[in-house]
């Protein structure tokens, strides 16, 4: 034993000595913090990626400049003093690229004559009788005035509810065990005196609402009767909507399976009705609801099987959502990679029957389950692929963004094309069944031109999951090579950020192809809000693609393209003014036609379009024209005037945050 003196000093080393442990342990565990959360391997991860647009270093990165190459965009309502950031991958970024590169001032007071009207009759009005409000109000929780809106009767009820096994039920979600379903709803009848309204149930709300609003948007404006209450179609079913959020207001605390069911259906709703935001925060209640009730957790064994296979569809519609609107608005994922992800769902017969519902199968490897397998399989491969593109580290300076810099957007070409087998793997494993085919020998999920086939006596139902699969995947696929459309500096001929941004064309061309043709000739997609919201995405991919590269050879097929997106708006149109104005935005109004890196107008819009031998879509003429401006108001708050409020001009600036 030292002596009582030395003692001390023996303590005191001791005591440095840890803390010296302890600061090198500190100091290893901030540099793991600072490494960028993404996944920089090929292939389809064991998870799923936790970004969809990098964040930037942790903590440490305080007073440092941003030198973000992708940046972002931020959006607001004139009369609004509240933005919206969106990122790179989003269609709003691309838009303000593009404004960007027609030095176009969005901060300079509109005409008030030239702003387009976002309601039922796609009308220019008179901005100064507008009034400024937020319509979002419109889809908040009821209050105590919850009896004097539009609802329906039971008959009316069950004719809304059984379009849903039809079509969200098989080409969405298969979150509803439809047997159990029925069974619930019928009860919410049982010993409720005749004349009262039935039993409270968001769920059964959510879903009345959701098919209200898809019913409506299928018939011409004129025959939608009272249930849209002279408003758009898209908003059809607001009361019902309303009632069940207000009843998912009492279950935060202690939150169910139909909880979360009701989230998932909810951010569709309000995502058909162009309220981006609200189903973005929706999603984010669905994120954390679903980690409240373990589904992030494998299922037990000892759990019956018709069980285990629910959760585990439940817990990857959510991933399903969360890729959707990451991606579409560019913003970060809200599930992040983690060890504890739940197997992928069953989608054999097996798990077929225990699913709920009687759909016959319709291979001998396939069932009516096997579409959500197929979508989310497509998700996964997309969300790696696209964490990997937004998550490089182009060490650029001075503010620069990657369409600066040649070098830097190869690069990212070279990234991405990595990730191509990847995508030739997932379309190899969709099976035949679930796959239309095309004449002419023509391959499924090809950019090859070639018109579809459809199955003349395969069920409704059916030949939805089939379309709606492969025109996810070129919408995708078209979003995922979009950043490769440079307003900038254009990549040199052969390169490879030249055919990234020709696939993203190839990619638009041939969805507008398709639903061009399935518009025309089925009724498949008549009133589904997403294959327009798809279809306005490609329309203004390709408006882009042909003003930054208007003598590449893809220039001229994405004009005549541009051509067939004006067919489908008019056909959305006759149901919903959103689609209306999609087309009055496209065709703009007739005029001259020269070289769109010419001169601008007198308040700084340049109106030389595309080439001489385009015709009149996206011609714009007149220094009173905003195409920008209507461009970005069409599906972002597409739904402000069909309430009578306001007319929106929008303000874009670039984001320094």
């Amino acid at each position: 034993m030292a002596p009582p003196s030395e003692q001390p000093a023996e303590h005191k080393k001791k005591v440095n000595l840890t803390i010296r442990e302890l600061e090198s342990e500190l100091r290893e565990n901030r540099n793991k913090l600072s490494i960028p959360l993404t996944r920089l391997q090929e292939g389809l991860p064991q998870t799923p990626d936790s970004l969809s647009t990098p964040i930037s270093n942790a903590e440490g990165d305080h007073g440092k400049a941003n030198n973000d190459p992708w940046v972002g965009a931020l959006l607001r309502p004139a009369r609004s003093a509240h933005s919206t950031w969106f990122g790179p991958s989003s269609l709003y970024f691309f838009i303000h690229r593009l404004g960007v590169f027609l030095s176009t001032d969005i901060e300079h007071a509109q005409p008030d004559h030239m702003l387009l009207r976002s309601g039922r009759s796609a009308h220019l009005i008179d901005r100064s009788t507008a009034v400024g409000k937020d319509a979002s109000r419109l889809l908040r929780p009821l209050g105590g005035q919850s009896s004097h809106g539009v609802y329906l009767d039971s008959v009316q009820e069950e004719f809304f509810i059984n379009l849903f096994w039809q079509t969200y039920h098989t080409s969405l979600f298969a979150i509803i065990d439809e047997a159990e379903f029925k069974r619930e709803y019928q009860a919410l009848y049982v010993q409720v005196p005749p004349g009262y309204i039935r039993k409270p149930s968001a769920l059964v709300d959510i879903v009345i609402a959701m098919c209200m609003q898809y019913g409506a948007s299928t018939m011409p404006s004129g025959r939608q009767g009272r249930i849209v209450e002279d408003n758009d179609s898209t908003i059809a079913g607001r009361w019902h909507y309303g009632r069940a959020q207000a009843l998912l207001a009492g279950e935060m605390e202690s939150p169910t399976i139909s909880t979360l069911q009701c989230h998932l259906l909810s951010a569709i709703y309000t995502c058909g009705a162009s309220f981006h935001n609200m189903a973005d925060s929706i999603c984010a209640l669905a994120v954390r609801t679903a980690y409240m009730l373990g589904l992030h957790i494998d299922p037990s064994p000892k759990l019956a099987e018709s069980e285990r296979q629910s959760r585990r569809r439940l817990w990857w519609a959510v991933y399903a959502l969360d890729s959707k609107v990451g991606m579409k608005l560019g913003r970060p994922f809200l599930l992040h990679g983690s060890s504890t992800m739940p197997q992928l769902p069953d989608d054999q017969l097996g798990a077929a029957v225990l699913s709920g519902s009687t759909f016959a199968p319709i291979a001998s490897n396939a069932t009516w389950l096997s579409f959500s397998l197929c979508q989310l399989n497509l998700f996964r491969t997309v969300r790696t692929a696209h964490t990997t593109l937004y998550g490089q580290d182009f060490s650029l300076q001075g503010g620069k963004t990657i369409w600066d810099d040649i070098s830097s957007l190869e690069k990212a070409a070279n990234h991405l094309l990595s990730h191509a087998p990847a995508f030739d793997k997932w379309v190899q494993n969709v099976p035949d069944t679930l796959k239309t085919k095309r004449e002419k020998e023509g391959c499924s999920f090809s950019v090859d031109g070639t018109a579809l086939v459809f199955e003349q006596y395969a069920p409704l139902w059916l030949q939805r999951q089939r379309l709606l699969l492969e025109l996810e995947y070129h919408h995708m696929c078209s979003n995922l090579y979009r950043p490769f459309i440079s307003f900038n500096l254009e990549p040199s001929q052969g390169s490879r950020a030249e055919a990234m941004a020709t696939r993203s064309v190839d990619h638009a061309i041939m969805l507008s192809k398709i639903t061009l043709q399935a518009l025309s000739s089925t009724a498949i997609l008549d009133g589904w809000h997403e294959a327009f919201q798809w279809q306005w995405n490609a329309a203004i991919t390709l408006a882009g693609y042909i003003l930054a590269s208007p003598h590449r050879p893809a220039a001229s097929a994405a004009r005549n393209a541009l051509e067939l997106t004006l067919s489908v708006f008019d056909t959305f149109g006759a149901s919903f003014g959103t689609a209306a104005n999609a087309a009055c935005v496209v065709r703009g109004p007739k005029g001259a036609q020269t070289d769109p890196r010419g001169s601008s107008t007198d308040d700084g819009l340049s109106i030389e379009i595309l080439d001489e031998s385009m015709p009149s879509p996206f011609s714009l003429e007149g220094q009173n024209f905003d195409f920008l401006e209507m461009a970005v108001g069409v599906d972002a708050w597409a739904d402000m005037d069909m309430f009578a409020f306001s007319d929106l001009g929008l303000s874009i600036e670039a984001s320094t945050e």
